[in-house]
This record gives structure tokens, C-alpha cells and sequence, in this order.
């Protein structure tokens, strides 16, 4: 990914915790158009400046022609409380042979995706399966994007607690594999609001950590019963995609 500098210098003598507090409101904005990724900022105070260092997809990703109706106004609230203009820039990739997210102009499909290491969107193209920002579809709710990264904090959340094994391990792992939890509904309640607003299918990643007996790939849709197995994988990743009900998933490593 792309790590960005946001900046402002602090030509007034306002209050510097409230001015931390106001800074933290504009990332917040920024996460919530999918203007930068990771729930953690970099901010900190040098003299009479701050700072903060995010990620982001693209290397223009904190373009004022993506900015939100929340951004456009934090911006202009931090700039007045200042009395100086907010700059950003690029700082570097966090690694060299970083190319970017999808650049597809209009995929065959989308998966809803995630896991509790990444921080990149939870919006995949389904054609190149790179992540897609979220500011390239239509904006989903309120000027932004918090229903669907409700979703991915409700998910990454799950995925913590499966993880450390020790609390919730099986509510969580249930939440993430069974079509009917509430993790699961509110995830293909997305999917269908996305596809409302793109005209792009979009399908459902179910988490797959079963032990099963015999083989595997026989086993059907969880959510129509209907073969679903894939004869190729799917970018090295996906063993089954159900076309009918727009979910997919991998052999378990449980096997």
C-alpha cells in the first residue's frame, strides 16, 4: 500500500488536545469513505505542527475529488481553527513491488472479503482479485461507507476471537462459516446494496473451517443444497462459488 503525510501548521493558539481531538475526526471521515485503510493512525504533534501517516490503495487516494460531505467540512473546520491549509503527500509504498488495487473499468463481479491481518478494503474484484477502494462505487450511506466497515469490524472481531482460541472461539468461527449467523446476514445485506447501487454481482466469502468425512468438494451449497464446487480453482484461493445464492468459499484446512 501507499503511505501518505496529512499535515496542517498550527498558526493560532488553539487548545493542541482539542486540536488532536478535531485532527482524529478528519481520519475518522477519511476511513469512513474508504479514503484510507486500518482502524490505527500515525498522528503526532512536531512544534507547531501535526501529522499523521495513514495508508491508502492508491497513490491519490486522498484527492479532494473523492472527498465526502464529512471531509470537505472537517477539512474547512481544521483549516479556519489553524488559519492554515491542510497539505498532504506521498511518503512511499510500504513495499516495492506494491502495483495497486483493481483497476478493472467494470468487473464481471465483486466478493465481499476480509480477515483479521488485513487492513486493504474488504471490497475484492472478482476478475483480477485485487481490493477495490470504496470510493470507487456509489456511496453507500450518509455520504459514506460505515455500513459496510461495520461489517468488516464485526468480522475481523470474529476472526480475532477464533484466532486466540481461548474466548468465543466457537461463537466466533460460527458466526464467520454459518450462512444463517448474524455475521453472515449482515454481510449479504450488503452485497445486495452494493449490487443495488453498481449493477455488479457480488458474492459472500463463507469461511470454511468444518471437519468433513469423505470428500470434501461433494459437499453442497450450505445455503440451496445445489452442486457448487468449482473444476479449477478459482485464483488459487476459491473451491466453491455458488452462482444461484452468490457466495464462496475454500476447502477447508481442517480436512
Amino acid at each position: 500500500m501507499y503511505i501518505q503525510e496529512i499535515s496542517i501548521d498550527i498558526n493560532t493558539k488553539v487548545d493542541k488536545n482539542e486540536l488532536v481531538d478535531e485532527f482524529s475526526l478528519l481520519l475518522s471521515f477519511y476511513r469512513s469513505n474508504g479514503q484510507t485503510q486500518g482502524r490505527i493512525e500515525s498522528q503526532f504533534i512536531e512544534g507547531e505542527k501535526i501529522v499523521c501517516l495513514p495508508f491508502t490503495l492508491e497513490n491519490n487516494s486522498l484527492d479532494k475529488k473523492y472527498n465526502s460531505y464529512y471531509v470537505n467540512n472537517q477539512v474547512k473546520k481544521l483549516e479556519d481553527i489553524c488559519n492554515s491549509k491542510l497539505r498532504s503527500k506521498l511518503v512511499g509504498k510500504s513495499y516495492d513491488s506494491y502495483e495497486g488495487p483493481c483497476k478493472c473499468t467494470k468487473p464481471e463481479y465483486y466478493i465481499l472479503i476480509t480477515n483479521y491481518i488485513t487492513i486493504e478494503s474488504p471490497l475484492t474484484c472478482g476478475d483480477c482479485n485485487k481490493p477495490v477502494p470504496l470510493y470507487r462505487i456509489p456511496k453507500y450511506y450518509d455520504h459514506g461507507y460505515m455500513p459496510i466497515l461495520r461489517w468488516e469490524t464485526n468480522y475481523v472481531s470474529c476472526d480475532n476471537l477464533q484466532m486466540n482460541c481461548e474466548v468465543g472461539e466457537r461463537w466466533a468461527l460460527n458466526q464467520m462459516q454459518e450462512i444463517n449467523s448474524q455475521l453472515s446476514k449482515q454481510g449479504l445485506e450488503i452485497c445486495k446494496k452494493i449490487e443495488e447501487l453498481t449493477s455488479i454481482p457480488i458474492f459472500y466469502y463463507l469461511y470454511n473451517y468444518k471437519k468433513f468425512k469423505g470428500d470434501e468438494l461433494r459437499k453442497p451449497c450450505p445455503s440451496c443444497s445445489k452442486k457448487w464446487n468449482l473444476k479449477t480453482r478459482l485464483h488459487n484461493l476459491y473451491d466453491f462459488k455458488c452462482n444461484h445464492c452468490k457466495i464462496i468459499s475454500t476447502i477447508s484446512s481442517n480436512s
